[in-house]
């Protein structure tokens, strides 16, 4: 990623303390729903604190497949991608049948890094308490080992973790890294550029960012003709059928923290 750096600024504001603050009003934050189980005190001291040399801290380790695991370990790329819930007319690029409105681009090692230390191998971000509420695509993160893959849903408000390889699917609840979850939503969201397919743009890999001159000439191409995938931000009454077939959902699925 071009601007990794954007995450410092979080790095000096929120610590590990504040992690810990936001636990105590858990059930504010989240709409409804009854909590279950004890948070993370299940995990000894050693197991808390953070393996250097694991991206997955043994909160998420112990709670996703062994396959998906791998996939984040053994990351060659991590690219990235703002989501939403697709409409049902929506014939634009989608994954893991979310609708893609962006590419955030490729996260470089620092921003690799950022998000390990702060989020994804940090045992107190997240709980095994349970609570319902509607999961709001925000952020995906896929991150490739050779031609597998795995991808990161953050969500906000709802925060979660949820972690997709081929047909497994796990949520995890991120609500006491709550703000971490925010910050990194809304540093990347900023980033947000027009996503393009990168077999149209003869890429080789899936940023879906213009790189080179020739590209540039395909995309002014798309540009002055009817483009057949578009994420069309502009129209109410998509985005207004978009909420209500949310609020018709049934109410089971990976799309529930629950």
């Amino acid at each position: 990623m071009k601007k990794p750096l954007f995450l410092l600024a979080f790095i000096l504001s929120c610590g590990i303390s504040e992690i810990a603050c936001a636990a105590d009003d858990f059930s504010d934050e989240l709409s409804g729903g009854d909590l279950f189980t004890d948070d993370v005190s299940d995990f000894d001291d050693k197991t808390t604190a953070k393996n250097d040399n694991k991206v997955l801290s043994a909160f998420i380790s112990s709670r996703i497949p062994a396959a998906s695991a791998k996939n984040i370990e053994k990351a060659e790329k991590v690219f990235c991608y703002t989501v939403d819930y697709a409409a049902a007319d929506f014939d634009g690029y989608i994954i893991d049948d979310l609708a893609i409105t962006g590419s955030c681009g490729e996260l470089s090692n620092d921003g690799r890094q950022l998000i390990k230390e702060m989020l994804l191998n940090n045992n107190l971000a997240f709980s095994s308490a349970q609570d319902r509420c509607n999961i709001s695509p925000r952020v995906m993160l896929r991150y490739i080992n050779g031609i597998d893959s795995t991808d990161i849903l953050l969500s906000a408000p709802c925060h979660s973790l949820t972690f997709f390889h081929g047909r497994d699917i796990t949520t995890l609840n991120a609500a006491p890294g709550k703000n971490i979850v925010e910050q990194i939503v809304t540093t990347y969201s900023s980033l947000k550029e027009k996503f393009l397919s990168p077999a149209l743009l003869g890429q080789m890999v899936p940023n879906g960012q213009v790189l080179t001159q020739d590209q540039k000439e395909i995309v002014r191409k798309i540009s002055t003709g009817s483009s057949p995938k578009k994420w069309n931000t502009d129209s109410k009454s998509t985005q207004s059928e978009n909420s209500q077939q949310q609020s018709d959902s049934v109410k089971k699925g990976w799309n529930r923290l629950k």
